[in-house]
């Protein structure tokens, strides 16, 4: 079963949904995310790094000021208090030689204490410690005299005196300083404590902020991650789509054709079923773009495929091939006629008018079918023969359907071979002029020539360009053909012109390729300057429609001709695009009159008021007017009571090669065509 798919171009998509969708924003979210973690990573390094540094910085505090100065001040304290116990003992003990061991250890411990103090003023102190140890310089200075005469007292025998003196003012005085010696370690205590406090503290925070911002990057990462992932399986999903659907259209292309139909061709052979293979082609879809543009043709083409999914049932398959080939898929048929029945309803369906911008449309279709097993047995065949029997209702006059038959593929290995003996056509010199001559009813003489080309084909003969113009264009082999047909139309105009014929126009017609192409003037004006011929005997032909590709450059492009001194004449005039509006801007000489009109004009009165119309339109803007496609007496009659001047087909002449046309050049019209322009 056909799923309908998404239109590539529906207009509800949101602006975000379009951003969303673009490659360049999410190409640019994800190097976004990188950097972002990037940086992420770098910042929590340096953070880290920092940290570490200031954690080293506080640890190093610790342990080489604070410790050390609980430490000393521990030693001045341990001293102090043994400077205190020797002393009592000193007091206790009457043997000389241990007092001298007492006294030697006395001066020690004072010399410790003395270092410790020494090294501890060296080392960072609040202010607090500070007055705390100047408290203690003062009980020092208080106690230390009265310890060295304790001392003194007791080495010189006063024992007795010593001791008292010790008991009752040396030991008051050191504790007194064990006192200080004391609150001076708490608050280095206190001090300690803090910076370990803070040590811990901003250790706590690198830990916190190195957490935090690792945490963070983990999650970018993931977030990255996560983006990547999705973006990969969207960028799978739309290389898949991308793949297997159009993008204009968004309807299965040849490769999900191909699929389905094999799909459906399974399910056929098992159900014994028919499966109806539709090749459809516009009509003239390429004049809509050479006229309208690329972008209403593609609005076109968007419009057809919305139609054809709007009809198709849901188990039948819409497909667009490029361009403008779809191809549609009846699934499970019954009959061939249920299948034809679903081809009325494509034709119909498509038939109806188009709206484009501001114009309205008419497109009809070409269809051709091929049907499961009568037509083939795989897809590749089905396919082929389904577009054999298309390029056969195209050939057949567009607008209609053809089934396949068997017959179709001999037709086309024809054209193939048309093809291919074309593309050698011009280097073996196998592309002729005919000229068909246009009479002055008044003169009585043959004025202009139209030059028509002809392929001299080695086994077909002459060959009209009804069967070769068409592959001519779409090769683009048209502009290296047109150049050398023109430089020949020149030279056999110039050689009539030698011969006595000195008032003959040579008409060149041009297709749209050439008309656009940036050689054009240089073209005509290098086969102008190689034939010789004056530029006034050369008008270029142009159709319509080749005008309303570009209105603007298209005056332009003429304007760049009548610069040159070439003639210009509006082909096929009244049956295509241009107003009158436009007509007045473009700077052409001759409106040549569609043998639509002259084909009824003695039967219908509207064909001969039309004809008066584009008469009297020639004469107000002072253009010359012919008549093409006279055929009898009947027709030429009515031209002249209308007061056509210059007439042009087959009453007169076919188109004939050049050596034929001398005779017609000097024959006198007055008396071939019975009388004169009244």
């Amino acid at each position: 079963m056909t799923t309908p798919m998404p239109h590539r171009t529906d207009p509800i998509s949101s602006p975000f949904e379009r951003w969303f969708k673009c490659p360049e924003t999410w190409k640019l979210a994800l190097l976004a995310g990188f950097v972002i973690q990037l940086f992420l990573i770098l910042f929590v390094t340096a953070i880290g790094l920092r940290q570490l540094s200031m954690t080293t910085d506080n640890l190093k505090t610790v342990v080489d000021v604070h410790m050390r100065k609980q430490n000393l001040t521990k030693t001045m304290i341990l001293t102090a208090r043994e400077r205190t116990l020797i002393m009592f003992m000193l007091t206790r003990i009457d043997d000389p030689f241990e007092r001298d061991t007492l006294f030697l250890r006395f001066r020690e411990k004072g010399a410790e204490f003395a270092a410790a103090h020494l090294q501890l003023l060296e080392l960072p102190l609040n202010e607090r410690e500070r007055v705390l140890i100047d408290l203690h310089r003062q009980r020092i200075a208080f106690a230390q005299p009265i310890q060295e005469e304790v001392i003194d007292l007791i080495s010189a025998d006063f024992t007795q005196d010593g001791v008292e003196l010790a008991l009752k003012q040396a030991i008051p005085a050191q504790n007194s300083v064990m006192v200080q010696l004391s609150r001076l370690d708490e608050e280095v205590r206190r001090v300690a404590v803090e910076a370990s406090e803070r040590a811990y503290e901003a250790h706590r925070l690198a830990r916190f902020w190195m957490y935090a911002l690792s945490g963070i990057a983990l999650l970018v990462g993931l977030v990255v991650a996560a983006a990547v992932l999705f973006y990969s399986t969207h960028v799978s999903r739309d290389r898949e789509r991308l793949a297997t659907q159009d993008t204009l259209t968004g309807l299965p292309n040849r490769m999900l054709l191909r699929d389905r139909l094999e799909q459906a061709l399974a399910r056929a052979r098992r159900r014994g079923t028919l499966v109806g293979v539709m090749f459809i082609d516009l009509d003239r879809f390429k004049r809509v773009n050479d006229t309208l543009g690329h972008a209403s043709g593609d609005e076109l083409i968007c419009e057809v495929g919305r139609r054809l999914r709007a009809i198709a049932r849901d188990e039948d398959t819409v497909a667009r091939l490029g361009g403008d080939e779809f191809v549609v898929v009846a699934n499970d048929a019954r009959g061939v006629g249920q299948i034809l029945h679903i081809v009325e309803k494509v034709r119909a369906t498509l038939a109806v008018p188009y709206r484009i911008g501001e114009r309205e449309l008419f497109c009809s279709s070409s269809i051709g079918i091929s049907v499961f097993p009568n037509d083939g047995s795989d897809c590749s065949s089905l396919l082929k023969n389904a577009d054999t029997a298309m390029y056969h209702a195209k050939g057949s006059g567009r607008d209609r359907f053809q089934l396949y038959d068997a017959g179709m593929n001999a037709m086309a290995e024809e054209r193939l071979q048309l093809e291919t003996d074309l593309h050698y056509a011009l280097e073996r010199g196998e592309f002729v002029l005919h000229y068909q001559p246009q009479i002055d009813l008044a003169r009585g003489r043959v004025c202009a020539v139209e030059a028509l080309i002809r392929w001299n084909h080695p086994q077909k003969g002459v060959l009209a360009p009804a069967s070769f113009l068409e592959m001519l264009e779409e090769t683009g082999q048209i502009l290296d053909v047109g150049r050398a047909l023109l430089l020949a139309a020149c030279r056999q105009t110039a050689q009539w012109h030698a011969a006595g014929f000195k008032d003959i126009d040579v008409a060149v017609n041009l297709s749209g390729k050439e008309f656009w192409h940036g050689s054009l003037i240089s073209s005509i004006s290098e086969a102008l300057k190689l034939s010789g011929l004056p530029a006034q005997f050369l008008q270029i032909e142009l159709t319509e429609g080749i005008f309303m590709k570009d209105i603007d450059n298209a005056v332009a492009r003429i304007q760049a001709l009548k610069a040159l001194g070439v003639n210009v004449a509006v082909d096929d005039f009244g049956t295509g695009y241009s107003s009158l509006a436009h007509l007045k801007r473009f700077p052409v000489d001759v409106l040549k009159i569609d043998r639509y009109f002259i084909n009824e004009l003695p039967t219908a009165a509207v064909n001969e008021a039309l004809v008066a119309s584009i008469l009297a339109l020639s004469d107000g803007l002072h253009l010359a007017a012919v008549a093409e496609g006279v055929e009898n007496m009947q027709q030429l009659a009515r031209l002249r009571r209308l007061g056509c001047r210059i007439v042009q087909g087959y009453l007169v002449s076919k188109p004939v090669a050049a050596e034929q046309l001398t005779a017609l050049l000097r024959r006198d019209w007055h008396e071939a065509l019975g009388g004169t322009l009244a």
